[in-house]
């Protein structure tokens, strides 16, 4: 059974963090210590672990080896225990900086999350795709000074009152699991192998011999235009098979890559958290795909076409129209974003 974790506390824990002075923490952190004391504990104390909860300098038992400290571990209970690993202000992490953790989480069997921070990015890694071998790329990342509300569900399960290690690790599985399957697909259509070239053959009406010529052909046709046309096809056809009567239009459709278009021009604005939502009655474009992030509202029927931004309504003649507000859903996405 999935833990609940109330509405209440994830506004609790936005709240804390929204009120935590975060630049005054900044300015206090010249080096590892500082960066620990003023930024990395105020975290974990956001999280409900208190000062005993943090141990420092853990010992990771090497056997004959000299035996070396992680900077923190946190013990959930008698069987988990998170370990984290520590670096100044403004250290630039990469995953292979991850891998000196290795040699902690190998040797400390109970153990099968661990975090690695310069106390502003927490990259949270497990041992999904081999038992006490961490994996290369983190599950979750958090930024302190750039989240979405998407983030703070995920973190709020690390929260010391609803942590569950095996919900936990079922979601780093998830995570794994996705990001591998859209690793493998992508390869798949930047260079189609025989393989998949037989599939889609096999499936066709339209009947040539699987010859190389064939297989050139099929692979010239695999492009992004291709791609895209099949996206669009398949958020109608999604859209159609949906209960409630909601019939996503191609004209909503267009409008959405052409204001997703617009604003991504601002390099401000990560084009991957853009979403869109069809209604019965309207079609929201928002941040993160929430409700209370919305950038603009569009509301097509069969006589007119309006786009809804804040209190302000506008009448379209046709979708192009939507470029003549670029200012407004650009300045009302950056709010969004802060």
């Amino acid at each position: 059974m999935t833990t609940n974790i109330p509405k209440q506390s994830i506004n609790q824990l936005k709240k804390t963090l929204e009120n935590f002075k975060i630049n005054d923490a900044i300015e206090l952190c010249t080096n590892e210590a500082q960066t620990r004391k003023f930024l990395i504990e105020p975290f974990f104390y956001f999280l409900n672990y208190i000062s005993n909860d943090l141990i420092p300098e853990y010992n990771a038992d090497f056997g004959e080896r000299i035996s070396q400290k992680i900077d923190y571990a946190i013990l959930l209970n008698k069987k988990d225990t998170i370990l984290v690993e520590a670096k100044k202000y403004n250290s630039r992490l990469s995953d292979k900086e991850a891998g000196q953790l290795n040699g902690y989480f190998n040797n400390t069997k109970n153990s099968r999350i661990a975090v690695l921070t310069n106390g502003i990015e927490y990259r949270f890694y497990s041992d999904v795709l081999q038992p006490n071998v961490i994996d290369n790329k983190p599950f979750f990342v958090f930024n302190l000074s750039n989240y979405s509300d998407k983030d703070l569900e995920t973190l709020v399960k690390f929260d010391k009152r609803y942590v569950v290690v095996n919900e936990i690790i079922k979601t780093a599985q998830e995570c794994v699991f996705v990001e591998d399957f859209e690793a493998s697909l992508l390869k798949e259509l930047i260079a189609p192998s025989k393989d998949l070239l037989k599939i889609i053959y096999r499936n066709m009406s339209f009947k040539t011999k699987f010859n190389e010529e064939t297989q050139a052909k099929m692979i010239k046709m695999i492009n992004s235009a291709l791609l895209k046309s099949l996206y669009e096809k398949k958020v109608l056809a999604e859209s159609s098979s949906n209960t409630g009567g909601i019939i996503t239009t191609e004209s909503e459709i267009q409008a959405y890559h052409t204001i997703r278009t617009l604003l991504i021009q601002n390099k401000k604005i990560p084009p991957q958290r853009i979403f869109f939502k069809d209604f019965k009655s309207f079609f929201n474009i928002s941040i993160d795909d929430n409700l209370k992030k919305v950038i603009c509202k569009l509301v097509f029927t069969d006589s007119k076409m309006k786009i809804l931004i804040e209190n302000n309504e506008y009448l379209l003649t046709s979708i192009d129209d939507v470029l003549k507000y670029k200012t407004e859903l650009t300045n009302r996405t950056l709010a969004l974003l802060e």
